[in-house]
């Protein structure tokens, strides 16, 4: 089931080291490393004063066009010059002429600053889809945000979005990530980060084995479920009440939420379990939620962005659209009937 959901997941370019050591995307793209270009490359706004005065044939049309004085052009003409150690222009009365040189170095500067003005528009033209990289938990993406993506992609054609799985920390400024989501209690210095729900915690099992749990005390009997860094048991039987609320000897502790969860549903326990990862099982039927009782933690999934680019258009876009399908996912959750399994449907995604 996972494998048919990623299918439409738009694939996060890999990476493999060229001949040389540097790091290439298999995807064709240009090396993130720039030390394959010549140390004696100028200054790149020298080539700007020095392909506006080769197409006018003067300075003073050159300075007209870039707001600044012919001066200045001047002075930029002759830094170039300095830097390759070779005359560009002949100054004559009234006008400049290319040297041999400099014609030769016209035509490869007008095309190179041709090529980087195509590219700028193709980024400003709204026609021209956008790419937004989410990085977010294994358990999250499989549980809840793969199910969501195909009916985006549907409705926003002009974003095209990479989904990357990983629990590592985010760097916004070393990564190409522009939106990532993290468990925790939300300290995350140097970036926003936006609470996605106020999420609760509350457990669930298979339909078939709710008749073993009348009341939460009964939960004591029953083969618990537990992630070893995940909320622990003996909290929601303090929420709800239950003395000397501690884990039996039939407890199963997991290392990964979305096992444990996977187990729950195929009946081996009861888990305890947040609104994101439970709303699509819920919906589906493969498992019912126990008790209407809502345990409140301080901890949540965070959708974190950069404080400098978290407002582009497109993230700002993905950013809205994450926290609308998280309260649909809290909506499903208030809406599920306790201590009895939903009406029997076909398995669906929740879209």
């Amino acid at each position: 089931m996972a494998a048919e959901m990623m299918k439409d997941v738009v694939p996060f370019p890999s990476c493999r080291p060229d001949s040389e050591g540097n790091t290439r995307r298999e995807d064709g793209g240009r090396p993130k490393s720039l030390s394959h270009l010549s140390p004696r490359l100028p200054p790149l706004h020298l080539f700007r004063a020095f392909d506006a005065a080769a197409r006018h044939n003067s300075f003073r049309l050159a300075a007209d066009e870039m707001c600044v004085t012919p001066s200045a052009v001047s002075q930029q003409i002759r830094q170039l010059e300095e830097f390759l150690d070779t005359r560009l222009f002949r100054r004559l009365t009234r006008r400049v002429e290319l040297t041999h040189e400099g014609s030769a170095l016209a035509g490869t500067v007008l095309e190179v600053m041709e090529m980087l003005s195509a590219s700028c528009e193709r980024l400003r033209d709204p026609a021209v889809p956008a790419a937004v990289c989410i990085n977010a938990s294994p358990v999250l993406a499989l549980r809840w945000l793969v199910s969501c993506l195909r009916q985006f992609k549907e409705q926003n054609h002009q974003i095209k979005v990479s989904l990357l799985v990983s629990t590592d920390p985010i760097d916004f400024e070393r990564q190409d990530v522009d939106i990532g989501i993290r468990w925790s209690k939300g300290d995350f210095p140097g970036m926003r980060a936006e609470r996605l729900v106020d999420d609760i915690v509350f457990p669930i099992c298979r339909p078939d084995l709710f008749e073993k749990a009348r009341t939460p005390a009964d939960l004591l009997e029953l083969p618990l479920l537990q992630t070893k860094l995940g909320i622990p048991w003996t909290k929601w039987f303090e929420a709800a009440d239950v003395k000397h609320g501690v884990l039996s000897a039939e407890t199963i502790f997991f290392n990964d939420a979305d096992v444990m969860l996977e187990a729950a549903a195929s009946g081996q326990g009861i888990a305890l379990v947040s609104s994101l990862l439970a709303a699509n099982d819920l919906r589906s039927g493969r498992v019912v939620r126990l008790f209407d009782i809502d345990m409140k933690i301080d901890e949540g999934f965070f959708m974190l962005s950069s404080e400098r680019l978290g407002d582009k258009q497109a993230v700002a876009r993905v950013r809205e659209w994450l926290q609308a399908e998280a309260l649909l996912a809290a909506e499903i959750v208030r809406g599920a009937q306790f201590r009895c399994p939903p009406a029997k449907v076909e398995p669906r995604l929740m879209v």
